[in-house]
């Protein structure tokens, strides 16, 4: 399944249940049907993830050992930077971000 995150400041987000429990659950957030993260929690979330992007580190598997994963890798830093984005234009714009509506 696909959560989509929605917000007046910009376009929307789709991302697969389990990168966005990954990135809710970063931030603090609940994973679940419905949720809104406020403008005024938007610039503590970017903090979380930017934190959690430094903590990743960005290493690949490694391909000789496990060539699938190593394929279908994706950084962190790859995956939430979008995300990111909207937090910090919802913030700028005084507007929520709502999935499950």
């Amino acid at each position: 399944m696909a959560i989509t995150f929605k917000t007046t400041a910009c376009g929307d987000i789709t991302m697969l249940d389990a990168n966005a429990k990954q990135v809710l659950g970063i931030i603090g957030k609940d994973f679940g049907v419905r949720g809104v993260i406020t403008a005024a929690e938007a610039p503590q979330a970017v903090v979380r993830l930017q934190a959690a992007i430094a903590a990743d580190g960005g290493a690949a598997p490694d391909e000789e050992t496990e060539p699938e994963a190593a394929r279908a890798y994706v950084p962190l830093r790859t995956r939430v930077q979008p995300f990111v984005e909207m937090l910090e234009k919802a913030n700028a714009r005084g507007s929520d971000i709502l999935w499950g509506v």
